[in-house]
């Protein structure tokens, strides 16, 4: 079998994997693989049930343009997103399985793979669509540590500075401004559109927002979130040496059941 993960920062990792879930099709491909795990199913097949998804019927009634349809876009966008993320792996190029990915361990994220949630799927894209991006999940870090809400330069100030790994006194103006900008512009509105943030432009002050299908672990520091060490396994999973770097990057692991 083969998985093409990236072997990225993780940053990088983070972002593909978000990416990868912010597209209902996407996870519908998901959903329909980890309901048939942990058996192979060929493409053949997951398309006819993509599509009969989508048109809300019987794959037994699915169109051949419908299915066809389907078929070229699990062969060249659905799948190979799925698999750079290490959510899928494919057997060859026919066959697909449910990838070794400690993401299924989530209780939160295995609920959405499962379709066992409340959200819409307008909700969902929303939501995995702002947490691809390093900049908007240090945000959300920033702001979950505090208890008040932040000027736009202080959250600017401290992005920064986080950013560069150093301190907030040694952070150009210049800097702070550039992300304050992108902040006003870009990331603020996407935040606040997908219900994570509550942000006001006209004072300029942003606070977090508890989401419900957000896991706080999935907004930690790079390397805060990649530590996975047998030394707390009341808390962390021991995950092995040999185990793909990529697939520790999201958050750290929770144990497994017995």
């Amino acid at each position: 079998m083969s998985n093409s993960a990236s072997s990225g920062s993780t940053a990088a990792v983070r972002d593909e994997f978000f990416d990868a879930l912010a597209d209902a099709r996407r996870r519908t491909v998901l959903q329909v693989v980890y309901q048939r795990s942990p058996d192979e199913l060929e493409k053949d097949d997951l398309a006819r049930h993509l599509a009969a998804v989508t048109m809300d019927t019987r794959p037994a009634e699915v169109t051949d343009d419908d299915y066809q349809g389907a078929l070229v876009d699990i062969h060249h966008r659905l799948v190979p997103s799925l698999t750079d993320a290490g959510l899928l792996e494919t057997v060859d190029d026919e066959t697909v399985v449910l990838g070794d990915h400690p993401a299924f361990d989530d209780s939160l994220l295995e609920g959405i793979v499962s379709a066992r949630h409340d959200a819409d799927d307008a909700t969902l894209d929303a939501v995995f669509r702002a947490l691809a991006a390093d900049r908007r999940r240090t945000v959300l870090s920033i702001l979950a540590e505090e208890d008040r809400p932040l000027e736009t330069e202080t959250l600017a100030r401290r992005v920064a500075a986080r950013e560069a790994e150093t301190a907030e006194r040694e952070v150009a103006q210049e800097r702070v401004d550039e992300v304050a900008t992108t902040f006003v512009h870009v990331h603020g509105p996407m935040l606040a559109d997908a219900s994570l943030v509550d942000y006001d432009a006209e004072t300029g002050r942003v606070v977090d927002v508890d989401h419900p299908i957000v896991d706080p672990e999935w907004i930690r520091p790079g390397n805060a979130a990649a530590t996975a060490t047998g030394e707390s396994a009341t808390v962390e999973r021991h995950v092995d040496d040999a185990t793909p770097a990529t697939h520790q990057l999201i958050y750290r692991a929770r144990p497994r059941s017995p």
